[in-house]
């Protein structure tokens, strides 16, 4: 289990995905679940996530051993709390793109400020996402509710995809799911690459900029037709 949460089992749509509940902390408001997650980023921040012990979060949080397992039964499960809570706010940012209904006019500008926003969002939390990116290769559960975060992305983009050629607006063309899936992947991969300084040559604003015009490219196979005009 990633945490100690109420279980869901609602379905939720494709077009506007809804966090599981082990998504989110029970209570954003409880002061002590607060200080938990605050202290364990600090201390994410000042060495390895291995290196720490549920002994030494407990301590720099001012709360027992036995506290912290009321919330969490591993230091993995609140790493994947805090991963989860970084994207979320990337998802909310991610969702301009997808979910509206009107075509965009500049969907490539849209890509490149949603991508600059979500790089900067992760390069205030680097730390965080850079543990669990490396604790990922020894903990089976922490890559299974990685990519099921991933998923909330995948799922409105497929849905993006599939409205824009439906519309005429971008070409019939690989099954719109796993393009989805590659592309948000791929973006996953080198805003990770970002955070650890390889390719450092390359500046924030030209990866967020290639980033948008592999995205667009990739679904429209050219810049897309201008938005009919509004009436």
């Amino acid at each position: 289990m990633a945490a100690r949460r109420p279980d869901s089992s609602a379905a939720h749509d494709r077009a506007e995905p809804q966090a599981r509940s082990w998504t989110r902390p029970a209570s954003r408001g409880d002061r002590r679940l607060e200080a938990l997650l605050s202290a364990a980023e600090t201390l994410i921040a000042e060495k390895p996530f291995a290196d720490i012990s549920v002994g030494e979060l407990a301590t720099r949080a001012g709360i027992s051993r036995p506290t912290f397992y009321f919330y969490f039964e591993t230091k993995h499960s609140l790493l994947a709390a805090l991963l989860e809570r970084v994207m979320h706010d990337k998802l909310e940012i991610a969702l301009r793109g997808f979910t509206t209904m009107d075509a965009d006019p500049a969907p490539q500008r849209t890509f490149a400020a949603n991508y600059a926003e979500i790089l900067a969002l992760w390069r205030e939390h680097a730390a965080v996402v850079l543990a669990a990116s490396d604790a990922m290769a020894s903990d089976a559960e922490l890559r299974a509710v990685y990519a099921e975060l991933l998923d909330l992305f995948i799922r409105p983009a497929t849905v993006w995809i599939e409205r824009e050629r439906a519309s005429g607006r971008a070409p019939a063309g690989v099954d719109a799911a796993t393009l989805a899936t590659t592309l948000v992947w791929m973006s996953e991969r080198n805003l990770y690459a970002a955070l650890l300084g390889m390719a450092p040559l390359v500046t924030d604003e030209e990866r967020v900029a290639a980033l948008a015009e592999v995205w667009i490219r990739g679904v429209f196979g050219s810049p897309p037709p201008p938005a009919p005009a509004a009436r």
